[in-house]
């Protein structure tokens, strides 16, 4: 089994990790929780959070129901203490290089390095979800380059929400529309619900410990391990709970600052992530001249590190009237009516996407499709393409 040492600047400490960092499975059948660490090789805390979390399960050997898994990512770039080689392995994870790596349409001394960990991630990933008929909830762990409290991203279902929502934690919703490839993309176009979670700032100690606690929750709340057979439950809630004010707060990202090496992008210094700004304010620069924000709202995830394409995002908090309004919505499957109106049909290829004329879209409200679960928008000619999860009204996800 391929090895790999790395060095932990949060906790000044060296760790040697294998691809599986665990896997446990309980007597009974029930769940099954994968959880990913490191798939950005400069994002170590999740790593060493589930190295220790595993070895404290091997030693308590409390009774589990279905199964768990430990999986390190970019163990390359990990080892070199980079976010990735050649390119971004959480942008990668595109329908197309998919429909390769599973047709086989590639020659081994042709990857890249990043490519050859999304190989093995990807061969690692399929037999996992060919293993298990029971529900598979897939945990992304990261960190990320400026100051932040931790927090939860999600594809918006109303299964992932109602995960999510039981950690004590901000959520962050509609993030998907803005990022081609992340991995968690593939798992949720093959059927299964997912999260990510960000602990805080890439070489903090926090990091560890709030990867820690969450993996511990997740466990619990997922419904694995029983809360009485985790000693520091309450320590674990509490630790997440006092790390923020804006636990229970939901959250939507509505815009996104896309970057080039080429333009020479510089973030101001000192903004924190979700930090509130105002519109017009002047959040980074390039060869172009000053960047301002086109609206209000909280700047989230700004760019503080050498690699990365995404220079910042903007999110808005969500009215949780418009929450409520919308899972009931869900429910009653009212998406149905909107092929009624003109202008929208259903894709006959994919039965959950609809197509858009982009004419009648101007009279139609983005979050009107927002509501109703339709979260992907794809600009093709002259119509939108939206797109939602199969799953998201059912609950379960569906083994393929």
């Amino acid at each position: 089994m391929r090895k790999v040492k790395f060095f932990s600047k949060a906790l000044n400490e060296q760790f040697e990790v294998e691809r599986i960092i665990g896997e446990f499975h309980g007597e009974e059948d029930g769940p099954v929780l994968v959880f990913f660490g490191g798939i950005h090789g400069n994002e170590s805390s999740g790593v060493v959070a589930l190295i220790q979390v595993m070895d404290e399960i091997k030693k308590m050997n409390p009774q589990i129901r279905g199964s768990i898994y430990a999986i390190a990512g970019n163990m390359n770039s990990l080892e070199k203490e980079q976010r990735y080689e050649k390119e971004d392995l959480n942008r990668i994870w595109t329908k197309e290089r998919i429909r390769r790596i599973e047709k086989g349409e590639y020659e081994l001394s042709e990857l890249n390095a990043d490519e050859l960990e999304q190989l093995e991630l990807f061969n690692i990933g399929k037999e996992i979800f060919a293993k298990h008929a029971h529900q598979v909830y897939c945990i992304d762990l990261h960190t990320t380059s400026a100051p932040t409290v931790p927090f939860i991203t999600l594809n918006d279902t109303l299964i992932n929400r109602d995960f999510a929502t039981k950690f004590p934690v901000p959520v962050i919703i509609g993030i998907e529309e803005f990022l081609v490839g992340p991995l968690l993309s593939w798992v949720m176009e093959i059927g299964y619900p997912s999260l990510a979670f960000e602990a805080g700032e890439h070489y903090s100690k926090d990091s560890v410990k709030f990867h820690k606690a969450f993996v511990w929750l997740s466990l619990v709340y997922g419904g694995l391990i029983d809360r009485s057979d985790v000693p520091d439950f309450w320590k674990h809630h509490l630790t997440l709970a006092a790390s923020n004010s804006n636990h229970g707060t939901v959250m939507e990202v509505f815009h996104r600052k896309g970057v080039t090496p080429e333009e020479q992008f510089k973030m101001k210094p000192g903004y924190a992530n979700l930090q509130s700004i105002e519109k017009g304010e002047k959040l980074a620069t390039n060869i172009d001249g000053d960047i301002l924000s086109p609206e209000e709202g909280r700047v989230f995830m700004p760019l503080y590190q050498a690699q990365g394409s995404d220079g910042f995002f903007l999110a808005r908090d969500v009215n949780p009237i418009w929450l409520k309004l919308s899972a009931s919505l869900r429910k009653m499957r009212f998406d149905t009516v909107l092929t009624w109106l003109p202008g929208v049909k259903r894709d006959e290829r994919e039965q959950h996407t609809l197509i858009v004329n982009r004419t009648v879209a101007r009279f139609l409200a983005v979050e009107l499709f927002h509501l109703l679960g339709y979260r992907t928008k794809t600009r093709l000619n002259d119509t939108f393409r939206f797109s939602k999860r199969e799953y998201d009204v059912r609950g379960v996800a569906q083994k393929q």
